[in-house]
């Protein structure tokens, strides 16, 4: 497999010397010279790897991996440091890049390094690939509970038809899933499919990406641009995070909905376009349209079919199979396997990260056990902790509400990172917005949060 590798580098000549290096490790370079350049190069090519420079001229290395840990987690992103800021890359390991280099760079250290990247992307492709050919238009939705068949019967009726769809759902639900099986059950299923995640990117430049823009209309317009709307005209174009959208677009994009027109930023010509509009959120928004913070007609523009996308732990009878089939995407299939015990605790704990937390700790655990059986005691101590064993070696649920389970998860974790939220929000598989939005529930309730001033 020849890796298109994303190099991220301000200085001309670096750049050009690491797409020469590249060749020699049978991967094709392209070079782009700023973070914002490297975002547009992963919406126009085929990426398989990025390789950054922390040091950039306007937003770093680290923007760029939190920009792509959202939108393009699936990419590995390796960082080029020197010396002095070592401690800053091992943070960015942390919160999700693959590995770093020091400068000056050890050439077979970056080898070493492509050849992991070269397996894990391969790995993907090919999970990528088993799930289309073994769920066909239900591609990932894993499971057979009473929730997710009522789930998939929900798409089928739904796919066919025009309209609006907004998907409700905690995060980690797979809201994105549904929107996909929706597109691929629709009669636009042949159509462009577009998508957009409306807390990925910066207030200011979101219009840009909804709508366009023209040369001149702002710092760094150096030619005219089509927006996602144009890109996605006669397909559908999926909206992620609306519920972050800020009021000012929110304006606009009711705009497109109601009359099917827009003009670029900066310009003057209106555009017509037929678009499908999936939309996803884990907020309550009707409760922000009451509470002023949602527009209440674009809630109910977006609002014509509504999904509700289960917990995991409203289908917990999917857990084991999830699990496993996480194990074999990361560890093998058939070469790793939970034993009932560990099933057992896994069933009981409520996954405040739902899928994705469940997915987080199955790849850890596929990669740091290295035994064929995976036991309870090999779990981390944010599932143990809410079991007791007695001396049969039963398994109880600690009493508790919801509410009162998940924050203990949160700050137990957050205890243990040390108050480092980023790698909290990681161990939980929530996104860092996710958990900042809980904390500040929790001080608002009172709860004693000192341990992350310090």
């Amino acid at each position: 497999m020849k890796l298109n590798v994303l190099v991220v580098e301000d200085h001309s000549s670096s750049g050009e010397t690491f797409v020469e290096l590249l060749e020699e490790f049978d991967c094709k370079g392209i070079l782009v010279q700023s973070a914002e350049e490297a975002i547009e190069a992963l919406k126009e090519s085929d990426i398989d790897t990025v390789l950054t420079d922390l040091n950039l001229p306007g937003k770093d290395g680290l923007w760029l991996l939190d920009q792509m840990s959202e939108s393009y987690e699936g990419i590995p992103v390796i960082l080029i440091t020197g010396n002095a800021t070592i401690d800053t890359a091992v943070e960015a390991i942390k919160r999700g890049a693959m590995d770093y280099l020091t400068k000056p760079i050890d050439v077979n250290r970056l080898e070493a390094i492509l050849m992991t990247a070269r397996r894990q992307r391969q790995m993907a492709l090919e999970q990528e690939t088993r799930e289309r050919d073994e769920g066909g238009q239900f591609a990932g939705m894993i499971g057979d509970s009473p929730a997710i068949n009522e789930l998939r019967d929900i798409i089928s009726r739904v796919a066919p038809t025009p309209a609006s769809v907004l998907i409700l759902g905690e995060s980690g639900t797979g809201k994105e899933l549904v929107a996909n099986a929706i597109v691929a059950m629709s009669q636009r299923s042949r159509a462009p499919y577009i998508k957009l995640n409306s807390a990925a990117l910066p207030k200011d430049t979101l219009e840009s990406e909804l709508f366009g823009h023209v040369k001149g209309s702002f710092t760094g317009a150096i030619k005219d641009r089509k927006g996602r709307f144009e890109m996605a005209n006669g397909g559908t174009l999926f909206l992620d995070e609306i519920g972050d959208m800020p009021m000012e677009t929110q304006v606009k994009l009711l705009r497109v909905l109601q009359e099917g027109e827009f003009e670029r930023v900066g310009g003057s010509e209106t555009i017509k376009v037929d678009v499908r509009i999936i939309a996803a959120t884990n907020r309550n928004l009707l409760k922000a349209s009451k509470e002023g913070t949602f527009r209440e007609d674009l809630y109910y523009r977006l609002n014509v079919i509504q999904i509700q996308v289960p917990a995991l732990r409203e289908r917990r009878g999917d857990v084991e199979i999830l699990a496993q089939s996480f194990i074999d995407q990361f560890g093998g299939a058939g070469r790793k396997k939970l034993d009932s015990a560990a099933l057992k605790v896994m069933s009981h704990y409520n996954w405040p990260g739902n899928i994705r937390e469940l997915r987080n700790i199955m790849e850890r655990l596929s990669i740091i056990i290295p035994k064929d059986t995976i036991t309870e005691l090999d779990l981390p101590p944010e599932i143990r902790q809410l079991t007791n064993s007695d001396e049969m070696g039963e398994s109880t649920v600690i009493e508790g509400k919801m509410d009162d389970i998940e924050r203990n998860a949160i700050l137990s974790t957050l205890k243990k990172t040390g108050g480092v939220k980023s790698e909290a929000a990681k161990l939980l598989g929530i996104g860092l917005k996710t958990l900042y939005r809980k904390l500040e529930k929790y001080e608002e309730e009172g709860v004693d949060l000192s341990f992350l001033k310090q």
